[in-house]
C-alpha cells in the first residue's frame, strides 16, 4: 500500500503509462538486434502502424511541423524551465514535474524505436527483394550498369522540359506527393512488406540551413514528415523525396532508403520523376566507376545529354557554395556516429546502393 501510495502521490498516470511503454519498447528493441526476424514482423505491424498514424496527423498541414518545432525548440524550452520553476514549490510538485519531463522524453524515445530504430535491425533488403548484392564488382561491370542508367536519361531528357539551363518540375510538390505515392502503390503490389499510405512531402522553408548542413532531405520520426530541401534542383526533388518517403515506409537505412528511391521513381509513369531515378543512380554508379577506372568513367560521361550534365552541374554548384559550412562538418561527424550506433558501417554503408542497384541489373 505504501508503495502505491507513494506512486500515485510522485508519478501521475499518463507519465507512469508512457514510462511503461518506453521501457517494454526497449526490450523489443533489444530483442530485435538480436532477431532480425523479430525486427521484420514489429517493423512492418507496429512500426506501421506508428508511421501511419503520425503522418495522419500532419499530413493535413501544408507547412512542415518539423521545422516549425526546430524553430520554437529554445522557446520552447526556456517556457518549459519557467514552469517547472513556477510548478515547484513543494518538493511533491517538483519530483512531479521532473517525472513528466521524463516521461516525455520517453514517448519521444517510444516514437522513434517504433518509427526508425527496429528498421536498422530488419533482414537486408537486398535479401528480402531477391537481389544479390555483390561484394566485388569490376570497372567493366561498373560501366555497363551505368551506360543503361545514361541511355534511359538520354531518352528521357527529350521529354522533360528546361529553363534556364536546369530541369524543371512541371506540377506542384503536392502533386508529387500523390504521384510517388501512387508509385509506392505499384511497388507494395510486388513487395508487400514496402507499405503503402498516403502522405506528402514538406518543403522546408529554411533549406539554406539545410544545404549548410549537408543534407537533401530529413525523415522527422516525431512528426512522421517526408520532409525536402528545396534549395538544389528541381530534378533532385523526386528522389530525394521518395528516399524520405522510404523511411515514412519502414525502410530505415539510408542505403536501403536510397535504392527504394530509385525503384519508385523509375516505376513511375511520369517521365520527370523516372528522370529523376535514373540520374540520381547515374550519378552513384558513375562516382563509383570515377574512383575504379578514370578512363571508363570520361568515355561514359561524354555520351550523357548536355542537359543532364548541366542539371549534375548545377546540383553540385549547391553543394560547393556550402561545401566549407562548419555545420556540414559536424552534421557529417554525428550522422557517421548516428548510422554506426544503429548498426552499420557508417557513411561508407552507403556504397551498398551500388552494389544493389548492380545486383538488380544482373538479373535483368
Amino acid at each position: 500500500m505504501k508503495i502505491t501510495s507513494f506512486l500515485k502521490k510522485y508519478i501521475p498516470k499518463w507519465a507512469a503509462v508512457a514510462l511503461v511503454i518506453s521501457l517494454i519498447s526497449c526490450v523489443l528493441y533489444a530483442f530485435s538486434v538480436t532477431f532480425p526476424t523479430l525486427a521484420d514482423l514489429l517493423n512492418e505491424t507496429l512500426g506501421t502502424v506508428a508511421r501511419f498514424s503520425l503522418s495522419l496527423i500532419t499530413v493535413w498541414l501544408p507547412f512542415s511541423l518539423f521545422e516549425l518545432l526546430i524553430i520554437l525548440l529554445l522557446p520552447l524550452f526556456v517556457t518549459l524551465v519557467i514552469l517547472l520553476i513556477k510548478k515547484g514549490k513543494t518538493h511533491v510538485r517538483r519530483v512531479r514535474c521532473a517525472v513528466s519531463l521524463l516521461a516525455a522524453v520517453s514517448m519521444i524515445l517510444t516514437s522513434y524505436i517504433f518509427t526508425l530504430g527496429i528498421g536498422y535491425r530488419t533482414t537486408p533488403i537486398g535479401e528480402r527483394l531477391n537481389i544479390e548484392s555483390p561484394e566485388y564488382i569490376s570497372p567493366e561491370e561498373l560501366y555497363s550498369v551505368a551506360r543503361r542508367l545514361r541511355d534511359e536519361v538520354n531518352s528521357l531528357s527529350s521529354e522533360v522540359r528546361y529553363e534556364g539551363g536546369v530541369s524543371v518540375m512541371p506540377y506542384s510538390v503536392r502533386e508529387l506527393s500523390d504521384k510517388l505515392c501512387s508509385s509506392f502503390d505499384k511497388l507494395n503490389e510486388e513487395y508487400p512488406f514496402i507499405k503503402s499510405f498516403d502522405s506528402r512531402v514538406k518543403p522546408v522553408l529554411f533549406s539554406t540551413v539545410m544545404s549548410d548542413a549537408g543534407i537533401t532531405g530529413i525523415y522527422s520520426f516525431f512528426t512522421g514528415e517526408a520532409n525536402v530541401n528545396v534549395e538544389y534542383p528541381q530534378y533532385n526533388l523526386p528522389y530525394v523525396a521518395a528516399h524520405e518517403m522510404s523511411h515514412q515506409r519502414g525502410v530505415s537505412r539510408e542505403n536501403e532508403a536510397n535504392f527504394i528511391a530509385f525503384l519508385v521513381c523509375i516505376g513511375s509513369t511520369d517521365p520527370f520523376i523516372r528522370y529523376s531515378g535514373y540520374l540520381s543512380m547515374y550519378e552513384y554508379i558513375s562516382s563509383w566507376l570515377y574512383r575504379a577506372d578514370e578512363e571508363l568513367y570520361f568515355e561514359l560521361a561524354a555520351g550523357l545529354d548536355e542537359s543532364a550534365v548541366d542539371d549534375i552541374r548545377a546540383s553540385r554548384a549547391v553543394t560547393a557554395e556550402h561545401s566549407d559550412s562548419l555545420l556540414g562538418k559536424l552534421n557529417d561527424k554525428a550522422n557517421d556516429a548516428y548510422l554506426k550506433l544503429n548498426g552499420t558501417e557508417g557513411v561508407v554503408s552507403y556504397g551498398y546502393v551500388v552494389r544493389l542497384a548492380v545486383g538488380y541489373y544482373r538479373g535483368r
